[in-house]
């Protein structure tokens, strides 16, 4: 059953709470690099492109490792899935301490984003598991914003411990943070056996093992896989060089930035809890699924682009403006497409759909980021950045909606896609053909 409460009111609540502090974790220390951006690149003398290449190094790592850790957390369930993901990228965090240049600094963040890839889909599967439709999309938000807060955080955290101990102290301490949550996450399992029992999304039906094979033959997954491709790689600007683009363009240093680059993100986690809200007051208004999920991607796409307005103003005020409002909608777009997958597919397969939406967004980032640095290294051109990134939103929405069709779940039987009101029609019971 989508959605089936397992858990007293109290208990889903600490679920979520567990299920944020872990995308906030991941999201510290994935943000400890672009924070110490500016002193890396002075102390090991790295060009823009070599920037691009060492976080390049985590995004095509993460691209093929987020289909793998949806297929994975499928069949492990949440509880060790995500422990295991979030043990194995806080020792990689540890490990980015010893980074002696940009080779070795590119393979510690691939290590990262091998275990990193777990987080989102672990929470995307718990939320359709466990959380009734209506407010599903406000566990969304309050899940994702993990991203925002974390971004947020990490730079007065990473800012502090560098001025005061060096930057490998600080990959020490914000890579020590996801062990003390795996010993609280597994405190919580163990005074909730009934986890274990449906966390898998019903591991013992025939559905729960239906292959990447038969989900890319529903064009729902391209759609999910079209939206984070075009819309991904404007965040990920946002995230990795935002801080660079304050030192080189508006020249602020260190501590500055550590001041002001927090607040974007915390425009972002409003976003998320705004978002939520809103849905789950449109849809008991009476909006179905279909036209809730579509308008707030339809205002997400069109508003978002405005950030490009950040790099043509000299006021470090209105740069910020700009690039807050830019996060605030592009958040909304975001968590109402991380939505999908739980709309359109059971329990059993959402982590494997988002993953693959997950390799979407991390290979189009890949693309941009890629293209970022050699734009910048060629021309030094933040304005055509801003542009060429801002542009793909309204594009994400336009092909993402046409592709995917009306917003409803979709049928399966016996661990295969069945024929559907509308899509692609899946593979047939095994011994018959369509005709």
């Amino acid at each position: 059953m989508r959605g089936k409460q397992v858990f007293s009111t109290a208990s889903l609540v600490l679920l979520i709470a567990l299920l944020l502090s872990s995308t906030t974790i991941n999201w510290i220390d994935r943000q400890a690099l672009s924070v110490l951006a500016p002193v890396l690149r002075d102390e090991f003398h790295l060009t823009n492109s070599d920037y691009a290449a060492i976080i390049n190094a985590f995004m095509l790592t993460y691209a093929l490792a987020m289909p793998l850790a949806g297929w994975v957390l499928d069949r492990l369930g949440v509880g060790r899935g995500l422990s295991l993901a979030v043990a194995w990228w806080s020792c990689a965090g540890l490990l980015t301490s010893l980074a002696r240049g940009a080779v070795s600094m590119g393979c510690f963040r691939s290590l990262l984003a091998l275990g990193e890839a777990g987080s989102w889909p672990s929470f995307a599967k718990a939320v359709a598991t466990w959380v009734p439709e209506k407010w599903r999309t406000l566990a969304m938000g309050v899940c994702n914003s993990g991203s925002s807060l974390g971004a947020m955080i990490a730079p007065g955290l990473v800012v502090y411990v560098t001025a005061r101990f060096g930057w490998r102290s600080a990959f020490l301490v914000t890579g020590s943070l996801g062990f003390l949550w795996v010993i609280a996450f597994q405190a919580f399992r163990l005074r909730h056996p009934q986890m274990r029992m449906t966390e898998r999304g019903g591991a013992g039906s025939a559905s729960a093992h239906a292959s990447w094979r038969d989900l890319l033959r529903y064009r729902q997954t391209w759609a999910v896989f079209v939206c984070r491709f075009l819309a991904d790689p404007l965040w990920y600007f946002f995230v990795f060089w935002i801080p660079e683009f304050l030192a080189r363009e508006r020249g602020l240093h260190l501590e500055a930035i550590g001041a002001i680059a927090w607040i974007p993100f915390l425009v972002g986690d409003l976003s998320n809890f705004a978002t939520g809200g809103m849905a789950l007051t449109l849809q008991r208004a009476g909006w179905g699924v279909n036209r809730t999920r579509k308008s707030l991607m339809l205002v997400g796409a069109m508003i978002s682009p405005i950030g490009i307005a950040a790099a043509f103003t000299s006021s470090l005020f209105w740069t910020m403006a700009f690039i807050s409002i830019a996060v605030f909608f592009w958040m909304a777009w975001s968590i109402t497409v991380q939505t999908l997958p739980g709309d359109f597919f059971p329990p059993s397969a959402v982590a494997s759909v988002y993953g693959i939406g997950g390799a979407g967004s991390t290979i189009g980032s890949v693309i941009g980021i890629w293209l970022v640095g050699r734009i910048l290294d060629s021309t030094g051109s933040y304005p055509a950045v801003f542009l060429m990134l801002g542009l793909l939103m309204p594009l994400a929405y336009v092909f993402g909606t046409l592709s995917m069709g009306g917003i409803e779940p979709l049928k399966l039987a016996d661990g295969f896609p069945d024929r559907q009101e509308q899509g692609t029609p899946g593979p047939p019971p095994a011994g018959q053909k369509y005709p």
